[in-house]
């Protein structure tokens, strides 16, 4: 397959973001093309296209594996061939994100200011939940401006945030209150800052609008499917690093400008990425 031309930066100059791994460049794959299709894609197909993307057969074949016992992916034997779909869990993991997608790429940035504060405490000698905890509270976006204190603007959450408590065991240790802040202690411009250090994503946001901008059309079905998937990926790890916060509490972010180059990539490539991946497919059938 061609290479991927979106991104400068993953041609031997700094990269944007560290590497993506095998498993996610598989779930942006999986995730972004499996839907279209109720039987799913051929093991042949997804490596292929794994492989223009950089991930060798080898590591392809145990992500694969991994997924699937893991519970997001289902593989159907077909007479000596493999067929992968998405299983229920993986279906769930799609769906959220594309909710967290279509927010992030929403021109809308209204806020009706309230607050969603979690206060959470996990005991000292629960370090693997103490992690998980934390890893779920930054992909839903919540800064801690002060031990124990977790809080975003974004209040459509809280089911999310339910479930990693609950999945967490957390229940008897946390609370969580909606609400406006009511000029006690910290302002809310404090609050930002105290909750999010942003200045290495705004620098990485710059280069990427630099660089992909500059950056010529791909040529080509492959190099369009290659960049499209190289594009989704790429947001997904910028999603996990951007709190979304609204203009009324982070002016003239660099982040939005970001948003609206990705949607615009994103509608000009999405119809021909799609129809080359099942295209390949086909082919591989």
């Amino acid at each position: 397959m061609a290479d991927a031309l979106v991104l400068p930066s993953q041609r031997g100059e700094q990269p944007l973001l560290p590497p993506p791994s095998a498993r996610s460049l598989l779930l942006t794959l999986a995730g972004e093309m499996l839907p279209d299709r109720p039987e799913g894609a051929w093991t042949t197909a997804l490596l292929q296209v794994l492989g223009g993307l950089g991930i060798e057969d080898h590591a392809g074949r145990q992500v694969l594996a991994r997924s699937a016992a893991a519970g997001w992916l289902d593989r159907e034997r077909v007479g000596r061939s493999v067929r992968w779909q998405l299983a229920a869990h993986g279906r769930e993991l799609v769906a959220e994100g594309v909710r967290r997608s279509e927010t992030y790429l929403a021109a809308d940035d209204s806020w009706d200011g309230r607050w969603l504060f979690l206060f959470v405490s996990v005991p000292q000698q629960q370090r693997t939940t103490r992690k998980r905890l934390y890893g779920g509270l930054d992909w839903l976006g919540m800064g801690n401006p002060t031990p124990g204190l977790w809080v975003s603007p974004h209040n459509e959450r809280v089911p999310e945030l339910q479930r990693l408590v609950a999945d967490l065991g957390l229940e008897d240790t946390a609370v969580a209150v909606a609400g406006p802040t009511v000029g006690v202690g910290l302002t809310e411009a404090e609050l930002v800052e105290r909750s999010w250090d942003l200045r290495e994503l705004a620098e990485q946001y710059r280069r990427f609008i630099d660089q992909v901008s500059a950056a010529p059309e791909p040529a080509g079905a492959d190099a369009i499917l290659l960049s499209y998937l190289d594009l989704l990926n790429l947001q997904q790890r910028f999603m996990r690093r951007d709190p979304q916060l609204p203009s009324a509490l982070l002016p003239e972010w660099v982040g939005r400008e970001a948003a609206a180059l990705l949607r615009e990539r994103r509608r000009s490539w999405a119809r021909k990425a799609h129809a080359r991946f099942w295209q390949i497919v086909d082919e591989s059938a």
